[in-house]
Order: structure tokens, then sequence, then C-alpha cells
């Protein structure tokens, strides 16, 4: 059984989007629901036969707890300098700009009836060529591209007018980042945007970037906000997430009841315990009356473990009712330690089981996965969780896949749920 085939396209043209625009009476770019309406021509180059390595990175900071921008490696064999910017005969001279757009994805022979099939890796945009040159007999010059996902493009763009135009008081917070992308002008094509639970106050505006206001929403929302495989902006509202927990997980084990893994990074500390919290919401200097500011404690907890504290400020709900709601849920999620699943490792050099690479492969941000570790002795470690983040490192003779997972902070009562609707055991979310 083949392994997957890495690919990996630039395209030259200007603009955020991924998405080739149409064209019509075009066999390939004229096609509905696939291409969109454009006026910048693609100008796409498969480098793939160039490639010597790729090393991918996405998710989220498990201490700072935030997203950060998703990254890429990718190192070229160059030997006719063709990714020289100064090279008059390279076949890209003139068009190596910073901020070209990247995609690497695997192809995947899934067999009749599906054939073969893209997976998308990383979408993202080039900051960088560095030049490596060649210094003895076998070693051969290089070219490393050093590539970064929208969070910079969005991370480029300041707020800095009081209020950003569309951002009134009392939107839901999904409406208020399709403004925020509106103002950065992000394509509606890069966007997977849920409605949100929490209205939101006017935006202060203010000397900050887009990234940063949209990251306050996610806060003041308790929902996620990142770039997806696919380079969409993607928001997740705190009921979507609830929802997300509720999702049949994947099961991987090393006991054959699921697919297996490589390895797995156990821990079991004071990390993630939090026992006194608390949450204030915006307000500008001078409001009467002030917010004021919402603590909440749990003493059993800081007994155990003395006090561990955390704050949310800044936040732009517009109530203290709701920042104690956050307090709260941020101290239910967090008073005990627990032991840890903090990551996996798959290997699919030279895996057999198509299933297996297909979801390892596709693996994304807030995937539900479950993962099973027998212990030395006989006991076992269960851990039903969600993927917080993704790196691939790629070579010639390897393809290691790292999922880094976390438990889900909102554990939600859903109506009907056979894991979620269990009373005293799930909660009931604002």
């Amino acid at each position: 059984m083949p392994n997957p085939i890495l690919k990996v396209e630039i395209d030259f043209a200007s603009g955020p989007s991924f998405t080739y625009p149409i064209i019509l009476d075009s066999v390939t770019q004229g096609l509905l629901d696939i291409n969109i309406l454009g006026d910048v021509p693609q100008d796409v180059v498969d480098i793939s036969d160039q490639v010597q390595r790729v090393s991918t990175r996405r998710g989220r900071n498990r201490i700072l707890s935030n997203f950060e921008a998703g990254s890429a490696t990718v190192v070229l064999n160059d030997p006719n300098s063709d990714f020289s910017p100064t090279n008059t005969s390279s076949p890209y001279y003139g068009k190596l700009l910073p901020l070209r757009k990247i995609r690497i994805y695997a192809e995947l022979d899934l067999g009749a009836p599906s054939g073969v099939v893209p997976i998308t890796i990383f979408s993202g945009y080039i900051t960088s060529y560095d030049t490596n040159f060649a210094l003895g007999v076998y070693d051969t010059s290089t070219v490393t591209l050093q590539c970064v996902d929208g969070f910079r493009l969005l991370n480029n763009v300041s707020t800095d007018i009081p209020p950003v135009p569309g951002c009134t008081a009392g939107q839901l917070s999904g409406a208020r980042i399709n403004a925020l992308l509106d103002w950065a002008d992000w394509p509606g094509s890069l966007r997977a945007i849920q409605p949100g639970e929490s209205t939101m106050q006017v935006d202060p505006g203010g000397n900050r970037s887009v990234l940063a206001a949209i990251q306050t929403i996610e806060q003041s929302e308790f929902g996620a906000f990142f770039i997806n495989r696919q380079g969409q902006a993607t928001f997740f509202d705190r009921d979507g997430l609830a929802e997300l927990s509720d999702q049949p997980p994947k099961e991987y084990s090393d006991d054959g009841t699921g697919y297996t893994y490589n390895f797995v990074d156990l821990a079991y500390d004071d990390q993630l315990v939090l026992n006194d919290v608390t949450v204030v919401r915006y307000a500008p200097e001078g409001t009467i009356p002030a917010p004021v500011p919402q603590i909440v404690t749990n003493q059993d907890s800081i007994d155990t473990y003395f006090y561990k504290s955390g704050q949310r400020t800044g936040v732009l709900i517009e109530t203290d009712a709701e920042a104690l709601n956050i307090a709260q849920m941020l101290v239910a999620s967090r008073v005990d330690a627990e032991q840890r699943i903090d990551s996996m490792l798959v290997s699919l050099q030279g895996e057999t089981d198509l299933s297996k690479i297909l979801e390892t492969l596709s693996m994304e941000i807030y995937r539900n996965i479950k993962i099973t570790k027998t212990m030395p002795g006989g006991s076992t470690v269960v851990r039903e969780l969600f993927c917080q983040g993704v790196n691939q490192d790629i070579t010639p003779n390897s393809w290691n896949v790292t999922v880094f997972t976390a438990e889900p902070i909102i554990d939600a009562f859903i109506l009907d749920s056979s894991t979620n609707g269990i009373l005293d055991t799930n909660a009931l979310t604002y």
C-alpha cells in the first residue's frame, strides 16, 4: 500500500484567498461551487519534486491558553538558484515576494470508487526565502521557505479608530468577528464563523490589531478562534464547543481497540489548576457605575493546591452577571489536578491502514479523540480529549504527526446525550 504523497504548491498571485478564481469556459477553473468569482488569476506552481522536508505547527499554547499563529518550514533543493529573487534566469523572477500563498497537502489513493484524494495540511503565506549555499561535494544548495497562517495578516491590520465600523453594541460575538474581518478585508470564502451566544459592547478601537480585537471577543464568548488547515478563519461559540465534545470520538489505543499510535506523553502536575479567578468586563474610564470584579474561588482546591489565581480583564460582555458566569466556568473546569495525556505521536511511514492515515492526516483542532494507554502492571489511562494542536514532520523517510490534546473546558449538559446528558456529572452552562 503506497504511503501518502507530499505535495506543495505556491500561488504567486496576490490576495489572501486559497480558492482558485473562477474562469469562464475553463475545464479546471470554471467549476461552480468550487471556484469563486475573483479579479486575480491564479499563478500556481507545483514545487513538490524539489521538497526535501516539511514541518508544520498549528494550535493552542497550553500555558497561555490562546491560539498562536500556525507556521510551516519547507526546505527545497535549489541547485539552479531558482528561488533567488535576483536571478533573472529564474522561472520565478519578479514573483518571489513575501506573503505569497503556499499550500501543503497529501495525496492519498483510497482505491475505487474514491480514487486519489487531496488532504490539506497547511495553508499560509511565505514570509521569507532563506538560501543556504552548497559547501562540499555531497551538499546541495537549498532554500528554506518560512511560512505563517492568516493570523499574520490579521495581526498586521490596526483597529486604530474608535469604534471600528459595524462593531456596535448588542452585537453577537460571531457578527462582531465578521465585522472585524470585514475591516481587515478578509475574504468571505475563508470564513467559518458560528453566530455566538453572548452580545458585545461597542468596539473600543484603539491601538491594537484586528487579531487582538478578535481574541478579546473569543475570550468574551468563551469560544475559540483559529485558522484551520484550509486557511479559513474559524470561530466556535461556546455552544458549538459543547456540541463538539458530544461527537463520537475517534479512538487511538495500544490495546488493539482503535488506531495504533507510537507514543503518548503523560503528565501530572498543577499546571492547569485554577481556584481563584477574577473576571472584569471592559468599561471606558469614568464609567458610572464601574464594572464590579467578579471573583470566584474554590476553598477545597485552595486547601489542596494553595492559591492558583487567574484573571480575565477587558472582556466585552455587557453585564457583570456574565462576567461571573465566565469566572465560575473557569474554576469549575480547573479545580483539580488530573493525570493528562498532553500529546500523541503517530507515525504514518509504512502504514497500511488507509482509514488511520486519512483520519490522522486530516486531524483538525477540536476533533474529539479517545486515547487509551496501558500502563506497566496492567492498569490503563483512558482520556476523551480535544485536539488542541497538530504538528507534522515529513522527510523522504518519515511522516510523523504529533497531536496535542486537552480536556474539554466546557462540560455542558446536553439533553438526550448519552455522554453529556448525565445529571450531577455534566453542568448547565450559561
